[in-house]
């Protein structure tokens, strides 16, 4: 049977409206599809599951497997988590307050001044998605993530809020991948015709030098990006750009006789690693 499968990096890729067109397209030519939901900020993984659960449901699609990285590395060889590598709360000796959000159960923990501790989320079988340890500023500082058999697969450490890096395990509870992010200045250049209907935010700066028979003006603005990096704990490799780890990825998954799909955003990064094969956007 033919194959295909959706590399999904971002919750917004299976929003795009053409990732469904590409997708029931497949299916209608009799295709075997799998979406691999490759996100290394691991607390977006349960949430694409649950948004595709709901397409699934509306458009019968129940034939489409879904994979995560967890599935991928279940069973490679890792190294034992050291104490230094993430936060260990006991929420036996914490008081539980129990909520609901959009009919998912919700349980947080608070200690005797007070303070959420932590906070678990429940998924429809009540199997445990994640949990969030806080700090005494209700910083989120780190997030640990559950598969269907509510074992830790997934520890994500945050810093002022944001992912700094991420781990993945075994279902040994051992060390497989560590991904690492780092926030690096960047550029953009806007160029804009006169007759733009758009207004030119207050924030962009003109680059002076324009040529006089250039019908645009120039404008530039400063950002930052983030750049993950990848230590394997299985083989010691490493990977210095996010795509060569996605390629070994799709690798492992013997992906020789099917089609990749790759976001049209990361389609010139990702597919310069894919030397010699067909890569199709979506």
């Amino acid at each position: 049977m033919k194959r295909a499968i959706f590399l999904v990096t971002t919750i917004q890729g299976i929003r795009k409206p053409t990732f469904l067109k590409q997708l029931l397209a497949l299916i209608n030519d009799h295709y075997e599809v799998a979406i691999l939901f490759a996100m290394t900020n691991f607390d977006e993984v349960w949430q694409a599951r649950r948004e595709f659960g709901t397409i699934q449901e509306r458009e019968h699609l129940q034939s489409v497997r879904m994979i995560t990285l967890g599935d991928v590395y279940t069973e490679h060889p890792g190294v034992p988590l050291k104490t230094n590598d993430y936060l260990k709360v006991d929420l036996t000796k914490l008081t539980p307050h129990e909520s609901s959000l959009n009919h998912a159960k919700i349980s947080r923990y608070v200690d005797h001044e007070g303070n959420i501790v932590a906070e678990t989320l429940f998924g429809d079988d009540q199997v445990r998605l994640h949990t969030i340890l806080f700090d005494q500023q209700s910083r989120v500082i780190q997030i640990n993530n559950y598969d269907h058999e509510n074992r830790l697969y997934g520890i994500e450490k945050c810093r002022d809020d944001v992912v700094d890096e991420s781990l993945l395990l075994n279902t040994k509870s051992e060390l497989i991948f560590r991904f690492t992010n780092y926030v690096t200045d960047q550029k953009v250049h806007y160029g804009v015709a006169a007759t733009s209907l758009i207004p030119v935010p207050t924030s962009l700066s003109v680059i002076s030098g324009n040529k006089k028979e250039d019908p645009l003006t120039h404008y530039e603005a400063k950002g930052q990006s983030v750049i993950t990096k990848v230590t394997s704990y299985s083989d010691y490799h490493r990977y210095d750009d996010i795509n060569s780890f996605y390629h070994q990825v799709l690798l492992n998954m013997n992906t020789d006789d099917a089609r990749i799909y790759l976001d049209i955003n990361n389609i010139i990064d990702a597919s310069k690693y894919l030397p010699g094969k067909q890569i199709f956007n979506y």
